[in-house]
């Protein structure tokens, strides 16, 4: 069995991928950054909740798709780039309140939907209920 030495001269720590997680240390604790990690679904929830009154309430839909695609992308094309690990969290609560409000009106749309075709399927079994029972008056 051979036995292999290394200089630790010989050594070079490169760092592997982009984002916080990939950084030699674990994610702080203190900070705004560690403060933003530690309430940044809450955070996220609150502004989601504040751009979908903004939606409800007929501001520019192409403003709001605008900032909902533009905070997405700095989130991963920006923010893996810039040390920063609270303008990490920053962005991270930003696009995920996008994300938020994107799937909430898709789920909006698709529950619409589904009630819409329930309720006509139950006016169609009624008009049919209808015609059976005057067709099977017999008097």
């Amino acid at each position: 069995m051979k036995r292999i030495e290394i200089d630790p001269a010989d050594v070079r720590v490169t760092r592997i991928g982009y984002g916080p997680g990939t950084g030699p240390g674990p994610a702080p604790v203190g900070g705004a950054g560690g403060w933003l990690r530690r309430y940044r679904l809450r955070l996220a929830g609150v502004l989601a909740l504040l751009e979908a009154l903004l939606w409800a309430f007929d501001v520019s839909k192409i403003a709001l798709l605008a900032i909902a695609v533009a905070a997405v992308a700095i989130h991963f094309w920006i923010s893996p780039r810039v040390r920063s690990y609270t303008f990490h969290q920053v962005t991270w609560v930003i696009a995920f309140a996008q994300i938020l409000v994107a799937a909430g009106t898709i789920l909006l749309v698709l529950f619409t939907t589904l009630v819409a075709i329930l309720i006509f399927a139950f006016l169609v079994l009624l008009v049919i209920g209808g015609l059976a029972a005057l067709l099977g008056d017999r008097k």
